[in-house]
């Protein structure tokens, strides 16, 4: 290794630093800048957790049956007792309340769920704590002294790269959940390193209040907080009592919950479903959740119109970087925890009747994983040509991910490639995610220039850190947004239902009043 090697490989090599703080602050701009989906109202999922803080900031109840005579019926409900009340989780919910309470000191009573109220709540809640998240990935990815110069790469990849682009800017859990796991784990390997037992304790409490607030934001969630706690007992065994400590908060107040809405603190939202499709699904294997056949997981990772592998090619690099991390034999307790929580995730999920997420950008329900799949992926990158390729294929994957969530993301499952059958079509028609371009008098495609800059310096940026990349950086990333290129030249048919929709949503478009 000569000398400008190890200057490059080094954490405080200043072009790294400053392509990580130019990933993050380009994600915060994206974030901040979309203020919500295409169409002019709140998606049920973020609708039924809207109206359960109105209801409960406004009435001092959970129960959601005034709140939608006034912001709008859906069918994300849950039903006791004779009323109805949100069937989400509720960490994300009880998150939501303070900045609420905070903000209608200012805000007058919304009266939608796309009020801009809710927005702020959103950039309180789960942009800022994707962003935090995003930070210390970035520092953790830097700590590889023999592997720093990729970890802008990475962070980027993983930032615009994946479904958590998106999620980040809404109030789904989705994004949430992932950002308090993979903080978890961040704080768990602190307190490993901690000098003190006092820190080493403070630091595992806070691991466990983390995990358990994940898990009681997103149910499907639990498996990988338990793996969680086994990574707490494998880097100190005294650690599980801290982690136990600190889930048992965020347990109280699920049960606190439960207990309120539904009658007992054991009783799930997912366990009375108001509409017949949803209890029906829950009420099969464990709330829903079956074993998992090939077939399944094939179309998990490669389904046309949301396969993981298939929207972001660049985690299969991933699996090079899980077994190359067990040969080196160092970290094995964090090797053996990336692999358990994405398993602990993936094949539920797997054997989900409703894997697909319904009306979703990608497959929604692995996002709560992602940012722990990010950890293997430089260890596969050692070579110029894996860089390469993984350069193109993270391009591939931001180019993708960065269209659909400029238009509407929230597609049908059947519709295959929404990029080119939906998303192209939508923005040529001028159809874009509400922004504060479009909010200043922007015409829509103007008010994407500036989040497209924004993603296209933080691209730059990351370049000259990588050193030698075959092909070369530049053709890499120029080959990979070719590649996607051709895949809009000729979208792919529709289904008679599928074109239905499509000129169902054309003649509502069409209504709405202009912009």
């Amino acid at each position: 290794m000569n000398d400008l090697d190890a200057e490059r490989r080094a954490d405080d090599w200043p072009p790294g630093r400053r392509a990580r703080r130019a990933v993050v602050l380009a994600f915060a701009l994206t974030a901040v800048f979309f203020s919500g989906v295409v169409l002019p109202r709140a998606n049920p999922n973020e609708l039924s957790r809207i109206e359960a803080v109105v209801s409960f900031v406004e009435r001092g109840t959970f129960s959601i049956d005034a709140a939608m005579a006034e912001l709008g019926d859906h069918e994300d409900k849950s039903f006791s007792g004779g009323r109805f009340y949100s069937n989400k989780a509720p960490g994300l919910i009880l998150a939501m309340i303070p900045p609420y309470a905070a903000l209608r000191l200012f805000f007058p009573p919304p009266s939608s769920g796309t009020a801009w109220i809710f927005v702020l709540v959103r950039l309180a809640t789960v942009t800022l704590a994707s962003l935090c998240a995003l930070v210390l990935l970035g520092r953790r990815l830097a700590d590889a002294r023999d592997r720093a110069e990729t970890a802008a790469l990475v962070l980027f990849a993983v930032a615009f790269g994946t479904p958590f682009l998106f999620y980040a800017r809404s109030l789904f859990s989705h994004a949430w959940s992932a950002s308090f796991l993979f903080l978890s784990w961040d704080a768990l390997r602190r307190g490993e390193s901690a000098g003190t037992a006092r820190a080493r304790g403070t630091w595992s409490f806070l691991s466990g209040l983390l995990a358990g607030w994940a898990a009681i934001s997103e149910f499907t969630t639990v498996p990988v907080a338990v793996v969680l706690a086994a990574r707490a007992v494998a880097g100190r065994r005294r650690a599980l009592l801290s982690f136990g400590l600190g889930a048992l908060g965020p347990l109280a107040l699920l049960a606190a919950y439960n207990a309120a809405c539904f009658g007992s603190p054991f009783a799930l939202s997912s366990a009375r479903e108001a509409s017949p499709q949803y209890a029906a699904l829950v009420a099969s294997g464990l709330f829903g959740i079956g074993v998992p056949s090939p077939r399944s997981i094939g179309r998990v990772l490669f389904d046309p119109a949301r396969g993981i592998l298939l929207f972001s090619p660049f985690l299969l690099w991933g699996i090079a970087g899980i077994v190359l991390w067990w040969r080196s034999g160092q970290e094995r307790a964090d090797c053996l925890f990336v692999l358990a929580a994405i398993a602990a995730l993936f094949f539920p999920m797997a054997g989900y009747g409703r894997w697909d997420g319904g009306f979703s950008l990608g497959v929604r329900y692995f996002v709560p994983a992602i940012l722990i799949a990010a950890l293997p992926l430089q260890r596969a990158l050692a070579s110029p040509w894996s860089r390469g390729l993984f350069l193109a294929a993270a391009a591939f994957s931001v180019a993708n991910h960065v269209l659909i969530s400029s238009a509407i993301p929230h597609v049908p499952r059947t519709v295959p490639w929404p990029a080119a059958s939906l998303s192209t079509w939508m923005i040529s028609s001028g159809w874009v995610a509400p922004n504060l371009g479009l909010a200043a008098g922007l015409s829509p495609a103007v008010s994407l220039a500036a989040p497209l800059a924004a993603v296209a310096v933080a691209a730059a940026l990351c370049l000259p850190p990588l050193g030698r990349v075959r092909p070369r950086a530049t053709l890499a990333a120029v080959g990979g947004l070719v590649l996607f290129l051709a895949t809009l030249l000729r979208a792919p048919a529709l289904s008679p239902a599928d074109e239905e929709w499509r000129a169902k949503l054309t003649q509502y478009l069409v209504s709405l009043p202009p912009r």
